[in-house]
């Protein structure tokens, strides 16, 4: 237990923000994504939520940093509520979609073009129907290799279920008519595309608030007319995630449940048994909240397995450390301003904001086939892919899709048989945490990761110390130059081949072909 205690004692986020915007609002949805493709992450926002109309936002990166005010402003003013950004027309630029909550009244959803790295000013899209909607997410449901959306809708203040909403890309553009709708009408306010039964096409999540968590199945290429699974449980659901937090090959499920309206406010997780989930959740956090409104997965601490963080509305961003396929019930990691009024936290995004590091990996291969045309990759924040090649050559762009934060692609129909396809991609391993601040007059916050920094390594990878230390360390000669940095990323010393005395704590070793996380204890 001692041993497990140091490895994961600190997450590597520091105690007060790295960055705050200053040009307020009351901001909901947030993306970071490389919006001009210039190679580094900017920040896409949406705001409004039922509290006033303003304008959707664009904070383009300078290099290493996000600008405290923003770069683009939507000519438009809306009750937005959440944002998704994907590339629809395959020209390598991503557009954005942005739920319309319509503070109550039934407005029109949107979508803003991207023009060779700038938004258009006003949306060029709307579908022909209003509603409330809180969410919106891109996935390739009928498996042609484009983007399609869908929408969350529903109200629960003003008791008005809706429907959720699915678009289908045509040539490059959405249709304004929905394809498919759910036959259930609720209070949904969130969606996510995922390959919850990993048969090789994308299923349909969707959080509910005050009623069961649903997820319609994909059976070739079309919704299901009913939901696949629901949870037993009916909380107030603002958000889901998915990842593999128990690194057994399916993606599990982590929701954000609040208690404005009733039931009960945690974070909770629902593991998958291979196809489907469980239907009540096998973990909850316990750390008396009320207000649990967003949830995310993500690697923080570069070990190698997925970190969960979350947020609330007035009260603290929280991070919860992935102990071999397990949390704590109380967090690891938090933050909240002396005033906690100054803090309502919609949405969590990662990504390596600062280019600290964001390695790229060569031909990481998967198996595809006819039936089977969705993939995972091997790291999500996926930055950009560069090149995709199978038995034919090279993939052309027009032939897939791909989702930045989860790490998924989906191919048109290319493949004759069973194949391989080599992917060539640049990822956020050092991500950074940005937390949305649904308070208008403060701003949003992101938080730089101050861990050790250790870039991937091509050539040999030798394992000639043990990962325990117990007291003094000795590095052998034969490593050669080095540099040995503690869990903060400092350096503590370099090249030296006597005795190092050392405190107990974590430490890593990096070499030329060689990289090490060792743990010294006494």
């Amino acid at each position: 237990m001692l041993i497990a205690w140091i490895i994961y004692l600190v997450i590597p986020y520091p105690n007060n923000p790295s960055w705050e915007s200053t040009d307020g609002g009351y901001t909901t949805g947030g993306v970071l994504i490389d919006v001009d493709m210039d190679g580094d992450l900017d920040l896409v926002v949406s705001n409004g939520n039922d509290m006033a109309t303003q304008t959707n936002r664009c904070y383009k990166n300078t290099g290493n940093a996000l600008p405290t005010t923003a770069s683009w402003n939507s000519a438009d003013r809306d009750y937005h509520g959440h944002c998704a950004c994907g590339d629809i027309d395959n020209d390598g630029y991503p557009e954005l979609a942005v739920s319309n909550y319509g503070s109550f009244a039934p407005n029109y959803d949107k979508l803003y073009r991207n023009q060779n790295g700038n938004f258009e000013s006003s949306p060029s899209w709307h579908p022909t129907s209003t509603t409330n909607s809180f969410a919106c997410a891109f996935g390739d449901v009928d498996n042609d290799g484009d983007l399609d959306l869908a929408f969350a809708c529903g109200e629960r203040y003003t008791s008005n279920p809706q429907r959720v909403k699915l678009f289908l890309n045509i040539n490059g553009n959405i249709s304004t008519t929905p394809s498919w709708e759910s036959n259930v009408q609720s209070y949904f306010y969130d969606v996510e595309w995922v390959d919850i039964d990993n048969d090789g096409d994308l299923d349909l999540a969707c959080a509910a608030d005050g009623a069961p968590n649903l997820i319609y199945e994909n059976i070739g290429g079309k919704l299901g007319s009913t939901p696949y699974w629901q949870s037993s449980d009916s909380q107030g659901t603002l958000e889901i995630a998915f990842g593999d937090f128990d690194s057994d090959g399916d993606l599990d499920m982590a929701a954000a449940n609040n208690a404005q309206l009733g039931g009960e406010s945690r974070l909770v997780l629902y593991r998958n048994l291979g196809t489907t989930l469980e239907q009540s959740p096998s973990w909850q956090s316990n750390d008396n909240r009320t207000y649990y409104s967003c949830c995310a997965f993500g690697d923080v601490d570069m070990d190698g397995d997925l970190d969960l963080a979350g947020g609330g509305w007035w009260e603290p961003v929280v991070v919860f450390e992935n102990r071999n396929g397990n949390y704590n019930p109380t967090p690891d990691w938090s933050w909240s301003p002396p005033n906690n009024r100054d803090l309502v936290c919609e949405e969590i995004a990662f990504g390596d904001i600062d280019n600290r590091c964001s390695p790229t990996v060569n031909s990481e291969s998967h198996p595809v086939a006819p039936d089977h045309r969705l993939i995972y990759l091997n790291h999500r924040y996926i930055r950009k892919i560069i090149r995709i090649t199978h038995s034919g050559g090279n993939v052309n762009p027009s032939s897939y899709c791909y989702d930045h934060v989860n790490g998924w692609v989906s191919f048109d129909s290319i493949f004759s048989g069973p194949d391989t396809v080599r992917v060539t991609y640049r990822y956020s391993k050092d991500i950074d945490l940005l937390v949305t601040n649904w308070v208008n007059s403060r701003g949003n916050f992101y938080f730089l990761n101050e861990g050790p920094a250790i870039r991937e390594v091509a050539s040999k990878k030798h394992r000639l110390l043990p990962a325990i230390v117990l007291g003094p360390l000795s590095i052998p000669k034969e490593i050669g130059p080095y540099r040995l940095f503690d869990i903060s990323g400092r350096l503590i010393c370099r090249d030296r081949f006597d005795l190092i005395p050392l405190q107990t704590g974590v430490y890593f070793l990096k070499a030329d072909g060689y990289h090490q996380k060792l743990v010294v204890i006494k």
